[in-house]
């Protein structure tokens, strides 16, 4: 899309982990996109305010949290209501680019997202789209982004395609689950991404990340970082700096630390630490 009237300048980035998709996210005040295509599928994720979009003769005021599904060569045009605003975080992916990641991810092959219907509210996968782009451009973890890539698309296919291929069948896999817990926890310090961690269990991303979701209730990163926080605990109560856990325990710096502690805890680790003092 192109930009216009901003109240603020917006930020548009590459991310080649994120198939190699160009990023956007920005507050448009005021602006008119008019009717128009893309030679990229379009990912948008309302976050604030308000967007009147139509595409192919449908029409709809998006609002926050909804998702607006747009694959290459459709046409589509957008405005802001009442002279109003509207922001939004945006992926725009290459068909190719697609086709390629779902085989990597041991998931059909497909240039194309063929949605029911280009609005979707769907509070998890909102949740999900959002969380690519915000990690994409804030986020120093390379597994948490891989993870929340792989989580978004399977989301989109099973849910939301028009013409849903089989996916593949995953058993149950405790013996697959439990090596992989002892992976994690044996090693914090491990950068990791989703494919590194399946082709160490020689598994396609797809069934490592549905076997082991299923099984443990947690995905492989959230498990990761549970298991940081707990290694975090008693190191806190004996009293070694916060830097000095955070660093021991694998966390990218102290500020990254705290935030996941402060997420899985509720409080913040100096305010922990006091509570043993």
């Amino acid at each position: 899309m192109n930009t216009a009237t901003l109240a603020k300048p917006v930020k548009i980035w590459h991310a080649p982990d994120v198939m190699d998709a160009v990023m956007l996210k920005g507050r448009f005040v005021d602006h008119r996109y008019p009717p128009h295509a893309h030679d990229t599928h379009c990912l948008a994720v309302i976050t604030g305010g308000t967007l009147a979009v139509e595409v192919q003769h449908q029409r709809r005021l998006c609002r926050r949290g909804e998702v607006i599904v747009i694959d290459a060569e459709v046409v589509h045009a957008g405005w802001a209501p009442d002279n109003g605003q509207w922001k939004m975080r945006v992926a725009h992916i290459q068909p190719a680019a697609l086709a390629a990641y779902s085989e990597r991810l041991g998931m059909p092959r497909r240039e194309r997202f063929d949605v029911r219907s280009p609005f979707i509210s769907d509070l998890e996968l909102s949740q999900l789209l959002y969380g690519v782009n915000w990690c994409s451009e804030m986020d120093h973890d390379r597994f948490k982004r891989s993870e929340t890539v792989a989580r978004a698309i399977i989301a989109l296919h099973a849910r939301h395609a028009s013409s849903l291929a089989d996916l593949p069948k995953v058993r149950r896999e405790p013996a697959l689950v439990n090596a992989i817990k002892a992976r994690l926890r044996d090693d914090l310090q491990t950068r990791l991404t989703l494919p590194m961690l399946a082709d160490e269990f020689d598994v396609t991303p797809f069934v490592l990340l549905r076997a082991f979701t299923r099984d443990a209730g947690l995905s492989p990163h959230a498990f990761q970082q549970q298991e940081r926080v707990r290694n975090a605990l008693p190191l806190l109560r004996g009293g070694k700096s916060i830097a000095e856990v955070s660093t021991c325990t694998g966390f990218a710096d102290q500020s990254h630390f705290t935030r996941v502690f402060k997420q899985q805890t509720g409080v913040t680790p100096g305010a922990y630490q006091a509570a043993f003092l």
